[in-house]
C-alpha cells in the first residue's frame, strides 16, 4: 500500500484523510489497516513506537467497523493517560468529523456527571483510561454488552503503571466474542501473558525499530558524573538560545528535584509527573505549548501521549533500561522535517552500554562534550546584538525617563559610558549563567555513599550479619564504612564509600557468597522508601543495571 487512496475506505473517511494532508501511509499504518479492514474480528498485536502513526492505524479501521445508525458503544479504546486518551480522541475526530460517529473521552479528573451524559445521548466509541472507565463500569453508566472491539493502546505502559487488574475488569464486561487490537511498544512478559490469556490465534504485526529514528535527529551521548548533571544539563540549555526540549528523569522524586535546581538558575521550567492532579497537568502541558515555559522535566509515563511540536532538544538525565523507551523519547524532535538534538548523559563506566544501544537499535550516538563557557557567551551574543537592535530604531518615542537618562549620560565620558553599558548587559543576560568549572567530568564528585542492590535476601537464608561478613572479607572495608545494610525478602540494599563503588562491584561479582552468585545494581536515585518488598519493581526503574 503506497497511498491511502489504494485502500476501501468510506468517501467521507477518504475525504477527512485528504484533508488534513495524509496521502503515503507510515509503515505501521501500510501494515495494519488493510489487515483490519479485511477482517476486524481477529486479534491483533502490533508492536509500534509512539510517533509512528498507530493511532491513526486503529483509528481508520474502527471507524471503517463502527455503524453509526447503531447508538451503543460499540468500540472502547483503553489507554494509561489522560493526555493519551485525549490525543487520540483529537486524532479519531479529525477523520470521524463526516461520518456520524460519535466519539467520547472518558478520565478522571474531570466532572463524571458531563460523561455519563454524552454516553446516553449514544457514543458509539468510547476513549478512556483504566480507572475512569472502571469507574463507569461500577455505576453502570457504561454498558459494553454491544462492544465489538478493544483497543489496548501503549498496553506495556498500561502494565507499567499498574492497571493489569483494572485492564481484567474491563475485559469481564466485554464479550467472549469481541477482538482484541492491542498495541504496545515493548513485549515485556505481562504483554505476553495477556496475550495468551486473553487474545485467540493473535496477528502480530511490528514496525521495524530503526524506522523511528529519522534523519532529522542527531543522537550524542555526553560524559558525566550523576551529580554533575543539572548543571551540565543548564550548559546545554544556555548553549542553546532556541531551547525548547524535554528532559527525561527515571523517577517523579527525581523530575521535581531538577525543576527546581533549574528554576533556581533562572530557567523558565515546569515538570509533569504522575503525582500531579489532573488540572495541573492540564495547566503545564498548555502552558509548554504555548512557549510560557521553554524546559519540560518529564518521567516517561507522564509524558506519553504528549503531543508538542518543534521541539529542538531531548535529553535524557540517563540511558533507559529498554531501547524502544529511548527511541519513543528520542522521536518527540525532528519531526515535521525539522532538525532536533536528542542527548542522552551517561556515566563514565556506562560506554558498554552506549555500545550496545547502538547495535540494538541500529543508530550511532556522537560523543559530545559540554559546552565550555566561551560557547555560551557567544551563544547570547546574538540575542544582545537584537536588544541593541531594537534600541536604534528611528521612529521609537521617547519617554520623559529616557531624557532625563540621555542629560545624565552625556555628564560621563565615553569610556565611563562603555565600561557602565558593558556591566549592565552583562547584569541582563548572563547574570544567572553558571561559572562553575565542568571541563574535566571524570573528576569524581564529592565522596558519599552509594547503593548496591544485590538480588538475594532473607528467602535465600541470608541475614544482615551474613552479608556485613561477606562485604568486609571480599572487599576489604571496615565495618564504618558500610552504613546500611538492608536485608529484604528477594534484594538486599548495601550502602558502601563512592571512591569504593567500582571496585567493591567488580569484586563481588567475581566473588559467589555461599555458593550464590547473585544479579548486581547499582542504585542511582537513592529513595527513602525500601520498606516494602512488594514495590522493588516500580523502584527498579530508577536503577540502572551494572554489569
Amino acid at each position: 500500500m503506497d497511498t491511502f487512496t489504494q485502500l476501501p475506505l468510506l468517501p467521507t473517511v477518504q475525504e477527512a484523510i485528504t484533508q488534513l494532508g495524509f496521502t503515503k501511509p507510515t509503515e505501521i499504518q501500510a501494515k495494519i489497516i488493510p489487515v483490519l479492514i479485511e477482517n476486524p474480528k481477529q486479534d491483533i498485536h502490533a508492536q509500534a513506537q509512539t510517533g509512528t502513526g498507530k493511532t491513526l492505524a486503529f483509528g481508520i479501521p474502527l471507524l471503517q467497523t463502527v455503524d453509526p445508525s447503531h447508538k451503543k458503544v460499540q468500540a472502547l479504546v483503553v489507554a494509561p493517560t489522560r493526555e493519551l486518551v485525549l490525543q487520540i480522541y483529537e486524532s479519531i475526530k479529525e477523520i470521524a468529523r463526516n461520518t456520524g460517529i460519535v466519539l467520547e473521552p472518558v478520565y478522571g479528573g474531570m466532572p463524571i456527571e458531563r460523561q455519563i451524559a454524552n454516553i446516553k445521548r449514544g457514543a458509539q466509541i468510547i476513549i478512556g483510561t483504566p480507572g475512569r472507565l472502571n469507574d463507569h463500569l461500577r455505576r453502570k453508566t457504561l454498558n459494553l454488552e454491544q462492544t465489538k472491539i478493544l483497543v489496548l493502546d501503549e498496553a506495556d505502559i498500561m502494565l507499567d503503571m499498574g492497571f493489569k487488574e483494572e485492564v481484567d475488569d474491563i475485559l469481564k464486561h466485554l464479550p467472549t466474542n469481541r477482538a482484541i487490537w492491542l498495541f504496545s511498544a515493548t513485549v515485556m512478559p505481562g504483554i505476553k501473558q495477556l496475550v495468551k490469556s486473553h487474545m485467540h490465534n493473535a496477528t502480530s504485526v511490528r514496525a521495524s525499530a530503526e524506522s523511528v529514528i529519522t534523519a532529522q535527529v542527531t543522537q550524542y551521548y555526553c560524559v558525566v558524573p550523576y551529580r554533575k548533571r543539572v548543571a551540565v544539563a543548564a550548559r546545554f540549555i544556555e548553549a542553546s538560545p532556541d531551547f525548547y526540549g524535554i528532559i527525561f528523569c527515571q523517577t517523579k522524586l527525581l523530575t521535581s528535584e531538577v525543576t527546581e535546581q533549574l528554576a533556581s538558575k533562572g530557567f523558565k521550567v515546569n515538570c509533569l509527573h504522575g503525582d500531579m492532579k489532573q488540572t495541573l497537568r492540564n495547566r503545564v502541558i498548555k502552558g509548554f505549548k504555548d512557549k510560557d515555559f521553554n524546559i519540560l522535566v518529564a518521567t516517561n509515563v507522564a509524558a506519553r501521549g504528549l503531543d508538542v511540536s518543534n521541539l529542538t532538544h531531548v535529553i535524557n538525565f540517563s540511558l533507559p533500561e529498554e531501547h524502544e523507551s529511548y527511541i519513543h523519547r528520542i522521536g518527540r524532535t525532528g519531526r515535521a522535517g525539522k532538525q532536533g538534538i536528542a542527548i542522552v548523559f551517561v556515566a563514565p563506566d556506562q560506554l558498554y552500554a552506549v555500545r550496545r544501544l547502538e547495535k540494538i537499535a541500529k543508530t550511532t550516538l556522537l560523543e559530545i562534550p559540554v559546552p565550555p563557557l566561551e560557547s555560551i557567551i557567544n551563544a547570547k551574543m546574538g540575542a544582545i546584538s537584537d536588544f541593541i537592535e531594537q534600541a536604534k530604531q528611528p521612529d521609537r518615542k521617547l519617554s520623559l525617563v529616557h531624557k532625563t537618562l540621555r542629560e545624565l549620560i552625556n555628564s560621563f565620558s565615553e569610556e565611563e559610558i562603555r565600561n557602565s553599558f558593558a556591566l549592565a548587559l552583562e547584569e541582563k543576560f548572563f547574570k544567572d549563567i553558571s561559572h562553575e568549572k565542568l571541563d574535566i567530568m571524570a573528576q569524581p564528585a564529592a565522596q558519599g555513599p552509594q547503593e548496591i542492590c544485590m538480588e538475594l535476601g532473607r528467602n535465600a537464608g541470608f541475614t544482615e550479619k551474613n552479608i556485613r561478613d561477606y562485604i568486609y572479607n571480599t572487599c576489604n572495608l571496615l565495618p564504618q564504612e558500610v552504613t546500611k545494610v538492608r536485608v529484604l525478602d528477594n534484594r538486599t540494599f548495601i550502602s558502601v564509600p563512592e571512591n569504593r563503588l567500582h571496585d567493591c562491584l567488580a569484586t563481588m561479582r567475581n566473588s559467589p557468597i555461599n555458593a550464590h552468585k547473585p544479579r548486581l545494581f547499582l542504585v542511582e536515585d537513592i529513595r527513602k522508601d525500601f520498606k516494602k518488598p512488594g514495590n522493588f519493581e516500580k523502584r527498579r526503574r530508577s536503577m540502572r543495571r551494572s554489569r
